[in-house]
């Protein structure tokens, strides 16, 4: 897939497919040029096109083959509408032998460019590295006219290639995706320093949820922390809960849909995605990814409901159920990072709990944080995104909630309130230091969720990647 702008409607028009955007009450200056105006309602007569959300139809004008895609009424355009009008359109290229194609954009927002290229990327995506028979697309050779220049694209692909690297990541398999390849991953990203700890350092460093968590594990549990970046700087923290494969432990899970747990490492496949990403664009900032990885089983020598584990910081928290162990490895991972790293903020993203889907569905990510202004940067970095996020309260009755008799904390407060009261089993770790954490549990995978969108085929969606790239650009 080569992409390229262009500014030069009459070369790019000339390719094999041209898509054009055309909507209900509005055909915009570049579609019109390519058709020409008296076009425009023979093919809405003969096709019964009308310029809908997502309507689609192949015409021929002026000698040229064209698909128009419809983005609906001009009055409630928006850059998600242009995404999966765009996606619709490119799932139509499918079979059609097109070699070259041309895209023309609405014309009416900033950013156009970007995301018809990004959502291009990121449509033309199958986890197939466990199938005989690989998806394959045409070798592409695609113009994108725009008074943007070269980079923009160029960039667009690589955000896209790095959300696609972070499903591949999360797709795979629980005996596939262990501590043990996010390891090896990292170390293959260019520019950054790699530490990894093991289960001795577990013990030695005082990180009780890790050691807990991984005690049963097959696989050996790691805590993996990348650095990238000029190190004069206070840097970003990022945080990924990375369950390889979570069970539920000793409180196990019910069978039905256990499989989807090997989408419990979805945050550190994201944390892993922004750090290839930020390595692959150069960006200037200083960024540490740490990423807690574990598998969570059950076993002779698991931890149990009832023990007491003792984290980094030296809080105590008390089991009630093994399968809240994300928060468990995330305590000691933020705890580790806050103190070794000093960082200016605090961004964790973890598949946390069902609640927050309860919540909110499987298109919106739950929001939590200590600091106004790094919440009010997120969420506005997350409205330019396809990344939805939806603040959630952490006051003081959700942290009474988790009081424990026996320890600090309690690791789950019951059923109500159960996304809040996870995150203010975090509040705990986070020190003073500005926070946001992401609940990504409904948004993190496609797989058997009842909202799905056109451009995130079933899977791992790469939650999170989009949403700090946007961040570090604007912060």
């Amino acid at each position: 897939m080569r992409i390229t702008a262009t500014k030069d409607l009459n070369s790019a028009i000339s390719s094999e497919l041209v898509i054009a955007p055309v909507f209900e009450d509005f055909i915009p200056e570049m579609t019109m040029s390519a058709l020409g105006e008296k076009e425009i309602p023979k093919m809405a007569t003969r096709a019964g096109f009308k310029g809908k959300m997502k309507q689609t139809v192949f015409i021929e004008a002026n000698g040229r083959t064209f698909l128009l895609t419809g983005v609906g009424k001009r009055a409630s355009y928006n850059i998600e509408a242009l995404r999966r009008c765009y996606a619709e359109s490119y799932s139509k290229l499918k079979g059609t032998g097109t070699q070259t194609l041309s895209i023309l954009l609405p014309g009416v927002l900033d950013g156009e460019a970007f995301e018809a290229v990004y959502i291009l990327r990121v449509s033309h995506y199958y986890f197939d590295t466990f199938q005989r028979e690989k998806t394959t697309f045409p070798d592409l050779i695609i113009q994108v006219v725009t008074e943007k220049g070269q980079d923009v694209i160029d960039v667009a692909l690589k955000v896209g290639e790095a959300t696609n690297y972070t499903r591949d990541v999360a797709n795979m398999p629980p005996s596939r995706g262990t501590p043990s390849l996010f390891e090896k991953m990292a170390r293959e990203i260019p520019g950054i320093e790699v530490t990894a700890l093991g289960r001795e350092d577990f013990i030695k460093l005082g990180m009780g949820g890790l050691e807990g968590v991984s005690r049963a594990a097959t696989e050996p549990g790691k805590l993996v922390i990348m650095e990238y970046g000029p190190k004069e700087q206070k840097p970003l923290l990022l945080v990924g809960k990375g369950i390889t494969f979570d069970s539920g432990g000793i409180s196990i899970k019910p069978s039905e849909a256990m499989d989807e747990m090997k989408f419990d490492k979805c945050g550190a496949s994201a944390v892993l995605g922004i750090i290839k990403l930020a390595s692959d664009l150069k960006i200037k900032k200083h960024i540490v990814g740490v990423m807690p990885l574990t598998e969570n089983l059950p076993g002779g020598n698991a931890y149990k409901p009832g023990d007491i584990l003792r984290h980094y910081n030296g809080k105590t928290s008390e089991i009630l159920s093994t399968d809240a162990e994300g928060r468990l490895v995330l305590a000691d991972a933020i705890s580790y990072g806050v103190e070794e790293f000093d960082p200016y903020a605090v961004v964790d993203f973890a598949t946390l709990t069902g609640a927050c889907v309860i919540a909110l569905g499987n298109n919106i990510a739950g929001l939590m944080g200590t600091d106004e202004k790094l919440i009010s940067e997120i969420k506005g970095a997350a409205s330019k995104t396809w990344e939805k996020v939806w603040e959630l309260p952490i006051d003081q009755d959700f942290m009474d909630q988790i009081k424990s008799d026996v320890a600090d904390i309690k690791n789950t407060g019951g059923r109500p309130g159960g996304a809040e009261t996870a995150g203010a089993f975090l509040r705990h770790f986070v020190g003073e230091k500005p926070w946001v954490h992401l609940d990504i549990a409904g948004v993190a995978w496609t797989q058997s969720k009842t909202v799905k969108t056109p451009y995130l085929p079933n899977g791992a969606t790469g939650f999170g990647v989009r949403l700090i790239y946007q961040y570090l650009t604007e912060n």
